[in-house]
């Protein structure tokens, strides 16, 4: 399983479908993936939630690393590099149900590169986002064949 940036700020911040989050990776036959695009996505909304009005600083984005690290640990979940191809397929994906596509899940720049990792990957995603759902399993059958 991939497991996006969604999920694991669902289970930070203790939202109502951490638990059934945390129980998934747990279960999971296979070791369950991330990336580092998704590390930077994490701390930094982490850090955002966390700044004063001075904004954010060095400390602040060391303290969410540790945060991110350690729930790596715990869950045993493993980083995954983002190779050129996965890139490019991130962007395909964004021209499709990106914000500016004309599609209904006017997904983010981020969420589409983590779903292009899980693509190229072969493995399912595990999210909290509900404009990934918007996507129709006819729709992604028709960008994985270039439609």
């Amino acid at each position: 399983m991939f497991i996006d940036s969604s999920a694991f700020l669902a289970i930070l911040g203790n939202r109502s479908d951490a638990a059934l989050l945390v129980e998934k990776i747990k279960n999971s036959r296979k070791p369950c993936k991330t990336s580092a695009s998704v590390r930077l996505d994490v701390v930094m909304a982490l850090t955002e939630s966390r700044a004063d009005t001075r904004g954010v600083s060095a400390e602040a984005v060391e303290q969410a690393t540790e945060i991110f690290d350690n729930l790596l640990q715990i869950l045993k979940v493993y980083e995954v590099a983002i190779s050129p191809r996965i890139a490019a397929e991130g962007c395909r994906l964004a021209a499709r149900f990106g914000q500016q596509a004309d599609h209904p899940a006017k997904l983010t720049v981020q969420t589409c590169l983590a779903l292009a990792a899980a693509e190229s990957l072969r493995l399912p995603v595990l999210h909290s986002n509900p404009t990934i759902d918007r996507i129709t399993e006819q729709d992604w059958v028709a960008w994985r064949t270039g439609e």
